[in-house]
């Protein structure tokens, strides 16, 4: 195959001059401006999602704070000189009130509750043993409905 040789040093070449391509400024323009706007939306979005990312970290940063804190109070329970005091509300307030009311009551009518118990111990009187005689009514015969 050596005996085929080629020259290399010849090229194939037109003979129309080359021109340069005329672009459309209004379409380069808009190629741009889309271009851009798209540029802008992928940062916008890098945003949103790194926004998020750090949402849901504290988060799950939170959940784990409040079982931690859930674990050590079942392992110490809180001592009761740290707890704040506490008032009572209106309804507690009342609620409290009836009954040292109630209380009161019951201390002044303790003799009439002495008497109403002293009867009920007090023993029941005989009863009698005879059976109560029971009187049969006459059958007269056929009676009308009327």
């Amino acid at each position: 195959m050596a005996d085929t040789e080629i020259d290399t040093t010849q090229h194939a070449t037109s003979k129309i001059p080359v021109t340069s391509v005329v672009k459309n400024p209004k379409r380069v323009a808009a190629g741009k401006a889309i271009a851009e706007k798209r540029r802008l939306a992928r940062e916008e979005q890098k945003k949103k999602l790194a926004e998020a990312d750090s949402i849901v970290a504290n988060e799950q940063l939170r959940k784990v704070q409040e079982e931690a804190r859930k674990a050590k109070e079942v392992v110490d329970p809180p001592d009761e000189t740290t707890t704040t005091s506490q008032t009572l509300t209106t309804t507690q307030w009342l609620s409290a009130i009836s009954i040292i009311v109630s209380l009161l009551a019951i201390y002044y009518k303790r003799e009439e509750l002495k008497g109403a118990l002293t009867k009920i111990k007090a023993p029941a009187p005989p009863v009698d043993m005879k059976a109560p005689t029971v009187e049969t009514p006459k059958n007269r015969g056929i009676q009308s409905m009327a």
